[in-house]
């Protein structure tokens, strides 16, 4: 007895196994193109990302350098911002100081004076409206942006609007961003 065993023709499975073979090459390639192309934009979008974070770096550094200049010069001059402050302080102990008046007629109104007497008033309405009335009275007097300015606002406590005096306050913030040395306090003579 002969055992013949099984003839396999492998000419067609190796077809086979080629043709799958050329298949999976091909879609790998497709694949690595796809990763290749996603890793590029990948790595342009961070390149920008760097370039904008690498912008606004030199932008802090240099609002950073503006600022401690800024504040090298004031710590050099402590001295004369010291004089200043004294000067305004011996001032108004002489009686240099800004006035301003709350009156009431129909309207109420604000009269700014100094010791030569008024400087300008502005009628009582918005809070912008009453701080480029009391800047312009501030010009008036020849009084420049850094100089200190000592100033009383004179009021009746009884007769002068709630929303008057929120006004007035409002405007004085308002002065203080133009004249950095603008000191006020409010006097009610009501009390």
């Amino acid at each position: 007895m002969k055992s013949k065993g099984i003839i396999i023709e492998l000419t067609a499975l190796l077809d086979v196994i080629l043709i799958m073979l050329f298949w999976v090459m091909m879609n790998i390639n497709d694949s690595n193109d796809q990763v290749r192309a996603d890793a590029q934009a990948q790595v342009q979008q961070a390149q920008e990302e760097a370039a904008q974070a690498q912008d606004e770096l030199a932008k802090a550094q240099a609002q950073f350098d503006d600022e401690v200049a800024r504040l090298e010069e004031a710590a050099k001059s402590p001295d004369k911002a010291a004089r200043e402050n004294q000067e305004a302080l011996e001032g108004y102990s002489d009686g240099l100081i800004v006035t301003m008046n709350l009156r009431y007629d129909a309207v109420g109104k604000l009269f700014i004076l100094d010791q030569d007497g008024e400087l300008g008033r502005t009628l009582i309405g918005s809070d912008e409206e009453i701080a480029d009335g009391i800047i312009a009275s501030l010009e008036e007097a020849g009084l420049e942006s850094d100089d200190v300015i000592l100033c009383a606002l004179v009021y009746d406590g009884s007769r002068a609007l709630y929303r008057d005096i929120q006004a007035i306050t409002a405007a004085i913030e308002r002065v203080c961003t133009t004249y950095t040395r603008f000191y006020c306090t409010f006097i009610n003579i009501s009390r």
